[in-house]
């Protein structure tokens, strides 16, 4: 069997380098993967006609704050780390994770569980979905595209497949518009875990002096077949053939559509500068005209802000299956019903006054100030029993906030903001948040900084946390605001690769789901703590990336998190025939074992559970990642330890992870 696999290893790998390797032909000039090709300039002075090549280059930014900051990011060409193609276990150590592409997730680092999603029942599912918020907005030079497609060893037998396509241009230096399309299906490895998931996305920015604009649209689907989790009776272990593994729901499955139209626009006031830029000179005859230019630049001290965004979610969970099948406890609406449909209906406008700082002036700050106002429509099963008339929510909220901040300048930055619902279902809710940001010199260097976060909030809970209706379970809870607490403390050393931080929250009346699945609140007082260390040791070719997390709750009744989860990857790196840059190695996953939160298949959302502990287990992936110019692969042998390792590979209770298998992808850039 292993034979077999290191074959066809070797027989893809035959068949896609020709392919790679005549990819690029093109000189290119330098990109933002950092490649560099200068123009032909001797072939420019014997014809006696330079040509003009434009050089590509790439600005990216997301929004934060409804339009008022733009946070620049770089763009991902780097072959680090390409094989880690889940979005899922990208960013995180851990996670408690149902087992298919595409499948609910927790993560298990209590504070990275924040979701931006508004609908409550998308939150396990936030990592496959596109929001407004995770827009990245983009300004080329030249068109740029990029390709990714990755494929599971199997076509047409449990197979898996994402096709990702990005497409941005600039129509002018200061309007773009962007596409992009992601495509996923996995058929699993056990009985009904089929899921599909798409999303399409087309938007826009133009910034010029004055104006600046940003809006599109996107819509997401979600397809997952809920197969229960494994019979308690199946042997996991003892059976070869995943095939032959009973599973509790063979005839029910979950479908989520999602859409967003949202659009930020500012008008700036201000002035114009006139400053001086010399001449880049690629030629030596024409050094005696490269002259330095002069330009106008737009310095704004003030800006009015209107963002507007409409989102329209729905969940359809059908329900067939046999009436013999005891799985569910209840049947509230009768064996003959088979759909539950919800439905969250939100529209927002925020109105913004923002007066820029004056980073020649240090003691120079921004502020802001803004009114938001939303609405909401909700709809659910009715109450009833036996009826199907559904139970429609209406409400309204508005909203007051502010902020000062100051972005620029070497001594420190800063920024805190806040706000305050005065009218509606949320009224009293209120958030502040704060971060300050102190570079300094640390171990010789001098890019060391030390940033510092904390939040106080009184938080409303989730509509459908305090009322829910359904076939198979139901929930009305008074439930409380939820008071929070949070401080982080985060130290980098970029020059030794380390990143330290370290996280405290205090939380008065914690909600969370119990042990049948229905949201409750704890009363008293909730610590959590954490600890997070990230360092990569290199030495020479060999590189040892090391991520561990140490986290304790106060009252494991109610949160239940592992002591410590750890990720370590280690690679080896060398060159052939020096242009196939090549990287050689495996990733471990661990986490210590504990209460794993189960899962429940009709609201598609974790809860705590007592019964089974999980973890002590490790996810061993086996990888090479190459690169040729600006084409990236990886191949990657997946969980390699359950073909060695005797023990149950559970992250859920009832769900296994994939057993080992075979991932190859590859992504393709081009610039023009």
């Amino acid at each position: 069997m292993h034979k077999i696999r290191f074959i066809k290893i070797l027989y893809i790998i035959w068949i896609f380098f020709p392919v790679l390797a005549f990819a690029q032909t093109r000189p290119q000039l330098r990109g933002a993967d950092g490649s560099q090709n200068l123009p032909d300039i001797q072939n420019q002075r014997e014809t006696g006609s330079p040509q003009k090549q434009l050089e590509p280059g790439i600005k990216l930014w997301y929004l934060d704050g409804f339009g008022a900051f733009k946070d620049s990011t770089k763009l991902d060409t780097l072959q680090d780390y390409f094989h880690l193609y889940h979005p899922v276990f990208k960013n995180t150590v851990t996670a408690t994770y149902v087992g298919n592409y595409a499948t609910p997730y927790l993560d298990n680092n209590f504070f990275n569980r924040k979701s931006n999603l508004d609908f409550y029942f998308l939150q396990t599912r936030e990592a496959y979905l596109l929001t407004p918020q995770s827009i990245q907005y983009y300004n080329t030079r030249t068109p740029y595209t990029l390709l990714d497609f990755t494929q599971s060893e199997h076509r047409t037998r449990k197979n898996e497949t994402r096709f990702n396509v990005l497409h941005s241009q600039n129509v002018s230096p200061w309007w773009n518009f962007t596409f992009r399309f992601d495509q996923a299906r996995s058929a699993g490895q056990y009985k009904n875990q089929e899921t599909k998931n798409n999303f399409v996305t087309l938007y826009s920015s133009y910034n010029k002096d004055r104006l600046s604009f940003h809006g599109g649209f996107i819509s997401n689907s979600i397809l997952n077949n809920e197969n229960g989790g494994l019979d308690k009776d199946a042997n996991l272990m003892e059976e070869p053939d995943t095939d032959f593994l009973d599973v509790n729901l063979t005839s029910v499955r979950s479908e989520f559509g999602s859409n967003y139209f949202f659009a930020t626009g500012e008008y700036r006031f201000g002035r114009f500068d006139e400053i001086i830029i010399e001449r880049e000179i690629l030629l030596e005859e024409d050094e005696e005209e490269a002259e330095p230019i002069t330009v106008q630049e737009f310095k704004p001290f003030a800006g009015i802000i209107y963002s507007f965004e409409y989102q329209n979610h729905s969940k359809e969970y059908f329900d067939e299956e046999d009436t013999t099948n005891t799985f569910f406890q209840h049947a509230y609406y009768g064996q003959d019903y088979i759909k539950d449909s919800i439905r969250f209906f939100q529209i927002r406008n925020v109105v913004q006054l923002k007066q820029y700082e004056n980073p020649e002036r240090k003691t120079s700050f921004g502020k802001r100030v803004f009114l938001g106002q939303e609405f909401t429509k909700a709809t659910m099963p009715g109450l009833e029993f036996g009826t199907f008339q559904p139970t429609t929510k209406r409400y309204s909220n508005v909203y007051v906030g502010g902020g000062i901040f100051r972005e620029t300048g070497k001594f420190w930055t800063w920024n805190f903001d806040g706000r305050i619902y005065l009218l509606g279902r949320n009224v009293g809710q209120t958030e502040i948040n704060g971060n300050i940001s102190k570079p300094f010199t640390f171990l010789r260097d001098s890019l060391a900084s030390l940033r510092i976060r904390g939040s106080i909030e009184n938080l409303m809970p989730h509509y459908f946390q305090e009322e829910f209706y359904s076939n198979r379970i139901r929930w009305n809870e008074d439930l409380k605001m939820e008071q929070r607490m949070t401080v982080n403390g985060t130290l980098k050393i970029p020059r030794r690769k380390i990143e330290l931080s370290a996280n405290y929250a205090l939380i008065n009346n914690f909600i969370y789901n119990n042990t049948e699945g229905i949201p409750s609140q704890f009363g008293g007082q909730l610590l959590v703590l954490s600890a997070f260390a990230d360092k990569d040791f290199n030495f020479r070719n060999l590189h040892f990336r090391t991520r561990l997390l140490w986290q304790k709750p106060s009252n494991e009744d109610i949160l239940h998190l592992p002591d410590f989860s750890g990720f370590v990857s280690t690679y080896f790196k060398f060159v052939i025939s020096k242009v196939l840059f090549t990287q050689v190695g495996f990733d471990v996953r661990y986490n210590t074992a504990y209460y794993a939160d189960a899962y429940h298949p009709s609201t598609g959302l974790f809860y705590l559970q007592n019964e089974t502990k999980l973890g002590d287990f490790p996810y061993i992936d086996a990888y090479a990642n190459l690169r040729l110019k600006r084409t990236r692969l990886f191949f990657k042998m997946m969980n390699v330890g359950t073909e060695f390792i005797n023990k149950e590979y559970y992250t859920t209770p009832g769900y296994p992870m994939n057993r080992m298998t075979f991932r190859f992808g590859v992504a393709w850039a081009f610039y023009d």
